[in-house]
């Protein structure tokens, strides 16, 4: 009897969030721009360095795994080296800050460790 009183409820407050789950989860997912990253490789805080080092790590990582065509990057490269050169594409392109981090570090290893 009271399975039978309780299930409609339940059933109401599932069918109540269903909506509300996709909601939230779209509202947060938002790509990581150029300038976004940019500021946390300037950034005088260690941990928001260490974020932006570790997305460019990140980047890098995937496109050796995915065997990038456009990408040949020595084996002893530095993680340092590659975030030198990223930061320093964006101290010198602000006009790509708001473009997705990740092509703009694509672009930037493309260009600076070509196939040949």
């Amino acid at each position: 009897m009271i399975g039978r009183v309780l299930l409609p409820i339940f059933f109401v407050v599932v069918l109540g969030l269903v909506p509300v789950g996709p909601l939230a989860a779209a509202q947060s997912v938002r790509f990581q721009t150029a300038g976004d990253l940019f500021l946390k490789l300037i950034s005088p805080r260690l941990e928001e360095q260490l974020a932006g080092q570790h997305y460019v790590m990140g980047v890098l990582d995937g496109l050796v795994l995915a065997k990038d065509q456009r990408l040949c990057v020595r084996a002893e490269i530095q993680i340092n080296e590659v975030v030198t050169l990223v930061r320093g594409q964006l101290t010198a392109r602000p006009d790509v800050h708001r473009f997705n981090a990740a092509s703009v570090v694509r672009e930037t290893l493309a260009t600076e460790f070509p196939c040949i």
